[in-house]
C-alpha cells in the first residue's frame, strides 16, 4: 500500500490517504446512484451491482448516514437518513459472484 504525498478529499468529505483510498474515491465518483422511490426499487437496482460497485455504494451510504447524524436541519436530516436507508436496502440486495445483468447500471 503506497501512502500518498497529499491527502485527497472529495465533495462528500471522503478522504484518500493511500493509492487504494484514491481508487475507492474514484469508484464512489463513478457510481451513479438513482433517487430511489421505494425499497423495492432500491433492492432491484442493488441486485445488479458488481463487487466494486457494491463497495462504492456502501461507502456512499456511510457518508449519507454520517451526514444525517451531523446535520442540524431536521428536514435535511430526515432526507439524508431516508436516502441512507434506501441505499442500505440496495446494498443488502447485492449477491456476490453474480454478473451485472444490466450494462447501463455499471456506472
Amino acid at each position: 500500500m503506497e501512502i500518498l504525498d497529499t491527502w485527497l478529499v472529495d465533495v462528500a468529505g471522503n478522504v484518500a490517504a493511500t493509492d487504494a483510498g484514491l481508487r475507492r474515491l474514484q469508484g464512489i465518483a463513478s457510481l451513479r446512484v438513482p433517487l430511489f422511490v421505494s425499497t423495492e426499487e432500491a433492492m432491484e437496482w442493488g441486485s445488479h451491482l458488481n463487487a466494486a460497485q457494491h463497495a462504492s455504494l456502501v461507502d456512499i451510504q456511510r457518508t449519507f448516514s454520517n451526514a444525517a447524524l451531523e446535520n442540524g436541519d431536521l428536514q435535511r436530516t430526515v432526507d439524508l437518513a431516508t436516502r441512507s436507508q434506501l441505499m442500505r436496502e440496495a446494498a443488502e440486495a447485492f449477491t456476490p459472484g453474480l454478473p451485472c445483468a444490466k450494462e447501463d447500471w455499471k456506472t
